[in-house]
């Protein structure tokens, strides 16, 4: 279909107005101080990664930082955000001029973009209803009816969703039609570009949505071979020609960013799901309730009108739309989605599409129906839509909210216009054309408010939220001005309220992260080798050390940030050097320098059956490395004392290692006797796991530290239940649980005096370092004959080093970490960090153009 000026700009204003009022709920919370962000993934990782990526990106760095968390690569672990966002990058060019030409202020603050948020959204919808728009135009709809079900698609509820709890989701909403009409272009004109650019699209945004798109679109390429939907298509063997090089070069020209974004997700590690998955559950009332996923009348209606199906096209849509549905409720196909692991209901939005195409096809249809199929389908729709509110009236309280109420007037309104259409076509089919988009306004207004503002209490997220003590406040940020030091790196530790990207939000170098996609050197220095504890049980998150003063020291923590109103742990060495009324600020006197050398190496498996205290240990007497690259043999000295203290269970009975709480508190006294000066922390180790697999999540203490650890239940347990907890050295160490029943073995029980810290801080020597963003520089005489040179910097493919200009093997140390051999005399070091395979992908990307560039002039000469 060819477009006409007139037609492109209706489509395009129409577009816009739709986006504008189906945003109006947050609009109008938007001037009254309240954001259309969530209250939990949205401000804990939405907000600080887009503050941290436009001020990154404003300063120039696009590939490392070590600021997120311990450090981290941009493209390899902040990819399945907004670091390759189309979307992102665009409004990351808008907000940048904006704020040279002096239109934006602040816009390096999280306050900034929950203001901006609603504009992002309503601007990103515009595109999504413009764009399927076109799509169904093309498909031969007049524009009128492919206007209205582009309004269904992009108005349907999972858009809202999305866009407020995780907003790089709703991008998917873009690249789906995309991919159906390069598709389509392939079918009908043998013209492979729309979806090579799909492909190159969907590789580039996101790597996650990009899988489960392409599930989609491969599923639906299969189908059209069969479901021919206009006169003089492409046959199979004709498609399959254009398909299978159009996916090559589409694969080649987003490789630049999608092969270092899955390096990124292999690279990261999150527990196997072994939970039992089903086949089918019917979760949700798609008529009325549903969160995910709701079939407008107009849709059911069409679908009993059985002389549509005459209609190859909507009997396609229909078809699929149905298996959706059918997807919707099978966790087996949530799990399918989400990569064969925990089931998560995210493709709802591709049942929204196809039904909206259904209807597109179907509505200039509806004025010629036959009597007798108006009349079946508008009793059965009648009496499904009132069969389906009755049989679920009693089972849940939505069944009286305002978004049931809406749908049942959206019900009874379409089919009441729907009489008037068969009777007057020419006067209300308009009408209804106007009611569905209407209606869907309705819709998507009712559903923010009730479903977002109040119920997934987006009500929290508000400037004031933002602003205080629980997130981002000025008392906090008064004490970072006493932080400043001559170190290359020095580190806080902060967070508020358990949010581990405080770092990023307050701009401060911190210990924290919280990503779906991290490091899995780190999690298992966290999990495993070290066995940190974080206060919290959690996947995609590490934070703190523990209160381990050799960790601390370790790995440039010179500060730590505290509230005065909370019982924290302070570790050994730090003394306050700063306060006001709320908060009190605590300096290290033991930072250890950023390079340290050492001739003495420890291999990882000498340490593995030692004790975490004695890995510390290593750590300080020398350098930890991989196996065959030890240079001695690490001789241990820390004791096991729990043979020598007694075990007294406490509210209830332990035995065989089963501990039976049968108060409401309850666990073990471990009395340990008359503690000598030189004792000043000790380590307990054990192994912990709650025996109910339904037990809510739970917090343990030790003495003065306390944590919590999930359910079994939860999809985000870590599955690691071996435990060292650090606590200060007392005569009895008091374990606590809630009532329960728990498999408790394992016990250890190590006390440390720091004569190990004392003596490395007393023999460090400060080694000259260069930071920059992405390079280290080291400068080093090794007149000592040292063997390896360790820094604090996370090992991750992407690094590389160089020895007076030659490169040299890049070491593994320290379980996590960046060292290098050395070389005798002066050692010129140069740590240099591109993302992962770049230069294999940008040559791919530069490949892929260059074929798709030769692919055009072969074509062009063949006509």
């Amino acid at each position: 279909m060819k477009f006409n000026l007139r037609t492109l700009l209706s489509l395009l204003i129409g577009s816009v107005l739709f986006a504008a009022a189906a945003h109006a709920f947050f609009f109008y919370q938007s001037a009254n101080g309240q954001f259309m962000v969530g209250p939990n993934d949205g401000t804990a990782q939405m907000l600080p990664f887009k503050q941290f990526l436009y001020t990154l990106y404003s300063e120039g760095s696009f590939f490392y930082s070590l600021q997120f968390g311990l450090g981290g690569g941009i493209f390899s672990q902040l990819a399945y955000y907004f670091a390759t966002s189309t979307v992102f990058f665009l409004t990351f060019l808008v907000v940048y001029s904006g704020e040279i030409l002096g239109l934006f202020a602040d816009p390096d603050t999280v306050l900034f973009w929950g203001q901006a948020a609603v504009f992002v959204n309503a601007f990103r919808l515009a595109a999504v209803v413009f764009i399927t728009s076109l799509l169904f135009c093309y498909m031969n709809i007049k524009a009128k009816y492919a206007f209205i079900g582009a309004v269904l698609y992009g108005g349907s509820v999972m858009y809202f969703r999305h866009a407020a709890f995780w907003e790089f989701f709703a991008d998917a909403y873009l690249w789906l039609p995309l991919l159906v009409l390069g598709v389509e272009k392939i079918i009908r004109e043998q013209k492979p570009w729309w979806l090579i650019a799909a492909i190159a699209l969907s590789l580039v945004n996101n790597f996650y949505f990009a899988y489960i798109n392409f599930l989609f679109i491969g599923l639906y390429a299969l189908l059209r071979f069969f479901f021919p939907l206009a006169d003089h298509e492409s046959s199979i063997k004709q498609q399959l020609r254009m398909y299978i090089p159009s996916v090559f070069i589409g694969f080649l020209i987003g490789a630049i960013a999608f092969i270092p974004a899955v390096y990124g997700y292999v690279n990261n590690f999150r527990p196997a799901f072994t939970d039992p998955i089903q086949w089918m559950d019917l979760h949700d009332n798609v008529f009325y309730t549903s969160r995910l996923l709701i079939l407008p009348a107009i849709f059911i209606f069409c679908l009993f009108a059985r002389s549509l199906y005459k209609q190859k096209p909507f009997r396609f849509f229909a078809f699929m739309a149905l298996l959706f549905v059918a997807f919707h409720y099978s966790p087996m196909i949530g799990s399918v989605f989400n990569g064969f692991s925990a089931p998560q209901y995210r493709f709802q939005y591709m049942g929204s599409f196809l039904l909206a195409a259904a209807v597109a096809f179907a509505l200039p249809s509806l004025k010629s129906l036959a009597k007798r199929d108006f009349w079946i389908a508008f009793c059965l729709t009648g009496f499904a839509f009132a069969l389906s509110y009755v049989l679920g009236y009693n089972t849940s309280s939505l069944f009286q909210s305002g978004q049931a109420y809406l749908l049942i007037i959206s019900a009874v309104l379409t089919l009441v216009l729907l009489l008037f259409v068969h009777k007057h076509p020419k006067v209300w089919m308009p009408v209804l054309l106007v009611s569905l988009a209407v209606l869907q306004l309705g819709l998507a207004n009712i559903y923010q408010k009730e479903r977002l503002y109040e119920n997934g209490n987006l009500s929290q997220t508000s400037a004031a939220f933002l602003q205080s003590h629980e997130y981002d406040h000025d008392a906090q940020r008064e004490l970072f001005t006493q932080t400043v030091d001559e170190r290359p790196l020095s580190r806080v530790e902060w967070v508020a309220d358990f949010r581990n990207n405080t770092p990023l939000v307050q701009d401060f170098y911190g210990t924290s992260a919280y990503s779906s996609v991290l490091n899995k050197h780190l999690l298992f220095f966290y999990y495993h080798d070290l066995q940190i504890d974080m206060n919290r049980e959690s996947v995609s998150r590490y934070s703190g050390f523990g209160d381990r003063a050799n960790l601390h020291s370790l790995f440039q923590v010179k500060y730590k940030l505290v509230d005065q109103q909370k019982e924290t742990p302070i570790p050994y060495g730090f003394s306050e050097v700063a306060n006001n009324e709320r908060y009190a600020l605590y300096e290290n006197e033991n930072v250890l320098p950023f390079a340290r050398v050492s001739s003495s190496t420890y291999s990882e498996d000498q340490l593995s059956s030692l004790s975490v205290l004695d890995r510390e240990h290593a750590m300080l007497e020398g350098i930890i490395v991989e196996p065959g690259l030890e240079t001695g043999k690490f001789i241990p000295q820390a004791q096991n004392r729990i043979n020598d203290a007694e075990i007294e269970a406490v509210g209830g009975t332990y035995e065989n290692g089963l501990l039976t709480v049968t108060e409401e508190i309850g666990g073990l006294d471990i009395y340990i006797g008359e503690r000598d000066e030189s004792e000043i922390d000790d380590y307990l180790s054990f192994y912990l796991r709650n025996n109910s697999e339904t037990a809510p999540l739970f917090q343990l203490t030790v003495n003065e530290f306390k944590t919590s650890r999930k359910s079994r239940e939860s999809i985000y347990r870590t599955d690691v239940n071996h435990i060292t907890i650090r606590v200060a050295a007392n005569d009895v160490l008091s374990l606590r649980v809630p009532e329960g029943s728990y498999t408790l073995n394992e016990l250890a029980l190590y006390t440390e005096t720091y004569r190990h810290l004392d003596e490395a801080v007393a023999t460090s020597e400060d080694i000259p370092v260069q930071l920059s963003s992405r390079e280290i520089s080291v400068d080093y005489n090794n007149d000592e004959e040292n063997n390896v040179l360790a820094i604090p910097v996370p090992y991750e493919k992407g690094w590389e080093v160089t020895v007076n200009g030659e490169k040299a093997d890049l070491l593994k140390v320290n379980y996590a970490f960046l060292g290098v051999p050395l070389q005798a005399g002066e050692n010129h070091i140069v740590f240099s960090y591109w993302p992962p395979f770049f230069r294999l992908s940008t040559f791919l990307t530069a490949t892929g153009l260059l074929l798709a560039a030769g692919w055009a002039i072969a074509r062009k000469k063949q006509r």
